[in-house]
């Protein structure tokens, strides 16, 4: 369980500035991103309605999306995970580690050589901070479910 929760904490390090970045933008701050309403772009992209009310209203979607990571990661390492069903938890775990760690350590590559979005106004650092919490969560992911899949390990049955 200590391999777990050190997957854990290490996963929430990496997600904290993640969270508080997309906070402070839903609460209406522009640092890292071009001027302007969110929720109006949010609109303009066919976002629903109901993710621009959140928004709106100071909570970010992807925010609550790092906040159930962290969550899962905490189901991992804990021993009331251990009551859930095994594939419950294996089956996204691991896919989770497969699909962010690639992804986050690409946009951290992107940010590292200077890679830009198409759109002008965004500051070098955000994608420092997204590709940070997608790699940081997908290894801790990685880590946690491994450590979770030794411990529920069924024990072998004799003959």
């Amino acid at each position: 369980m200590i391999e777990g929760m050190r997957s854990t904490w290490f996963g929430i390090a990496a997600l904290t500035p993640y969270i508080a970045m997309k906070t402070y933008w839903a609460f209406g701050g522009n640092a890292g991103r071009p001027a302007g309403d969110l929720g109006a772009e949010m609109l303009a992209n066919g976002a629903p309605e109901a993710l621009v009310w959140l928004e709106r209203h100071g909570i970010d979607f992807t925010a609550l999306g790092a906040l159930g990571g962290v969550l899962f990661l905490v189901a991992l390492a804990r021993p009331w995970g251990e009551r859930l069903p095994r594939r419950l938890l294996l089956v996204p775990g691991w896919a989770g580690a497969l699909i962010l760690t690639p992804y986050g350590t690409a946009t951290l590559i992107a940010s590292a050589v200077g890679f830009r979005a198409v759109e002008e106004g965004w500051s070098p650092w955000v994608g420092y901070v997204g590709g940070l919490a997608f790699a940081g969560l997908g290894l801790a992911l990685a880590l946690g479910t491994r450590s979770y899949q030794r411990r529920t390990r069924p024990a072998p049955v004799l003959a």
